[in-house]
């Protein structure tokens, strides 16, 4: 009950979010919002497999050079169309990284995601076609048809980012709730006696890293109209780090790390404008709230409110979305 009732708090304050801010802060939002759906498509593998990954920055930078060069190269003019193919490209950039990926363990699968990650970073900065390191400009917001909205307006973009972001969490709920996403969960909890059940677990690993991809492509198209402008660093180490972050310092909950990536992405803007120090003021914070979040942290707030710690199911991964 509470998580819904946050959940539905959460919906009513972004929805409410152009009538209580001026356009500058509506475009921080919404970039919050992209780095939300980013966020999401690192949480499938890390909380449903746990399988951290860093290199989801890969399938991201992908999406925004394919958005970009839709636009500036391929001719074509509808969001929804350019959200497809960039999506498409991604996966099939994916499906590779996914099959050798899913037969490795959790250290191993992160070094293998963030190796694949430098390596299409280091092909986009030498890929004159993309812009080298000048990044690929000229980038505009293509047309939203059939729908009769102008994406160039900060809040038609708005409200398109929020309702991306709504069908992406909702993807990611009917997912886990399926057979399929039961599946992914007994994989977590013992992958060797899904073995011995039949269970071709690469088969089912891969899916779920191609459905993470596709969602990480989406944060991605977005992102690169939003900024009308994809870099070489949409690709790096920082994003896939930012990306492991969110859903870190959110726990188990979806709805926790959309809330952290907006509260981040407005944060950061705040303490850049208050401090030149902001980036250790971060830094700081996030590793105060690694460390609450925490079985050791748990211990010392108990001792702070003057009771017993009991471990019971903390150091279980959480099944609920």
């Amino acid at each position: 009950m509470r998580r819904h009732l946050a959940l539905l708090a959460i919906g009513i304050a972004l929805v409410a979010v152009p009538f209580a801010t001026d356009g500058f802060h509506l475009v921080l939002v919404t970039r919050g919002l992209v780095w939300a759906i980013f966020a999401l498509s690192v949480w499938l593998p890390l909380r449903v497999l746990n399988l951290p990954s860093f290199g989801h920055a890969a399938f991201f930078g992908v999406a925004a050079y394919s958005a970009g060069l839709a636009v500036t190269r391929w001719g074509i003019h509808n969001i929804f169309v350019a959200v497809g193919v960039s999506v498409a490209i991604t996966c099939l950039v994916a499906l590779p990284i996914g099959v050798i990926a899913s037969r490795l363990n959790s250290v191993s699968f992160l070094l293998i995601t963030l190796a694949f990650a430098e390596m299409l970073r280091s092909l986009a900065l030498r890929w004159r076609e993309l812009g080298g390191s000048d990044g690929l400009v000229g980038v505009i917001r293509p047309r939203a048809w059939p729908l009769p909205v102008n994406l160039t307006e900060p809040v038609a973009y708005f409200y398109l980012t929020l309702s991306v972001l709504a069908v992406c969490v909702l993807v990611l709920v009917v997912l886990t709730r399926s057979p399929a996403g039961g599946v992914l969960v007994g994989i977590r909890e013992g992958e060797g006696r899904m073995r011995a059940l039949g269970y071709r677990v690469p088969a089912y690993k891969t899916f779920a890293f191609l459905v993470s991809a596709a969602i990480a492509a989406t944060a991605g198209v977005l992102q690169a109209y939003l900024n009308r402008f994809v870099s070489p660093e949409e690709l790096s180490a920082l994003v896939s780090a930012r990306g492991l972050l969110i859903v870190v310092l959110a726990g188990t909950q979806l709805w926790a790390s959309v809330a952290v990536a907006v509260a981040l992405t407005v944060g950061e803007d705040q303490l850049s404008s208050q401090t030149q120090h902001w980036l250790a003021v971060i830094g700081l914070i996030f590793v105060v709230v690694a460390l609450l979040r925490g079985d050791d942290g748990r211990r010392v707030w108990a001792r702070l409110a003057g009771g017993r710690w009991h471990r019971g199911e903390a150091g279980r991964p959480a099944e609920e979305t």
